[in-house]
């Protein structure tokens, strides 16, 4: 038996999970969606002063869902997502390319963006969660503080404190073996990057510049289990 090639993906190729629990003052969910919608219409400007943001970033898809504390994680019948008690929840997930720090800080280059994040820490609520300072170097309330220059000046703690509440971890790769959670990937190294520099008439398919496009959705059938 012949053994198999080894190929080594490079570090900025690999893909990997974010998967956040943000603890949010109780009853500032709608405030919160709000300065996500910011972000996203932000990160919507494909072109940042760096180029496409859809490369630097690397996001290949991401998911938003805000609950309110104590209430169940509609449409399951077993406990789904779940608050710190008396705060609410902002879950956040992505499967981005590359570090986690180069990732965060690509969105740095849009300034609605860095608005809309520092707005976010201001609807943090890290009291009295065990093992949390908040009040501490890395915590919303010192970074988001008056005059400290919110994430942006404030990188390195604005990395941990979004790591404090990351499930995903950013050292285990799609494809890779021994995480704490199953991760795979069917193709192992293909960026954002590569896929917008590479698929036949990607710029016609996925413009660069928002509006050129719009996409329907039919909608898929799920199962009949009335």
């Amino acid at each position: 038996m012949s053994t198999p090639k080894v190929i080594t993906v490079p570090i900025t190729d690999q893909q990997h999970l974010l998967f956040l629990f943000i603890p949010l003052k109780k009853g500032f969910l709608t405030q919160a969606m709000g300065e996500v919608q910011k972000v996203k219409e932000a990160a919507a400007l494909l072109t940042a002063p760096t180029g496409d943001l859809r490369k630097t970033t690397g996001v290949h898809y991401f998911t938003i869902y805000a609950q309110a504390d104590g209430t169940p994680t509609p449409g399951i019948p077993v406990p789904g997502f779940q608050s710190y008690p008396g705060k609410d929840v902002l879950v956040v997930m992505s499967i981005y390319d590359g570090q986690f720090d180069d990732y965060i800080r690509a969105f740095f280059k849009i300034d609605d963006i860095v608005n809309g994040l520092n707005g976010l820490l201001h609807l943090m609520d890290e009291e009295g969660i065990p093992g949390v300072d908040p009040d501490g170097p890395t915590s919303a309330k010192f970074i988001s503080g008056k005059d400290r220059g919110g994430v942006v000046k404030n990188a390195a703690a604005f990395y941990c404190l979004l790591m404090r509440y990351n499930f995903g971890d950013p050292v285990f790769s799609a494809g890779d073996k021994k995480g704490k959670y199953v991760f795979g990937t069917n193709f192992p190294g293909l960026t954002v990057a590569k896929i917008i520099d590479n698929y036949p008439n990607a710029d016609k398919v996925w413009p660069p510049v928002p509006g050129e496009v719009s996409y329907n959705f039919p909608k898929a059938q799920k199962p009949d289990c009335e």
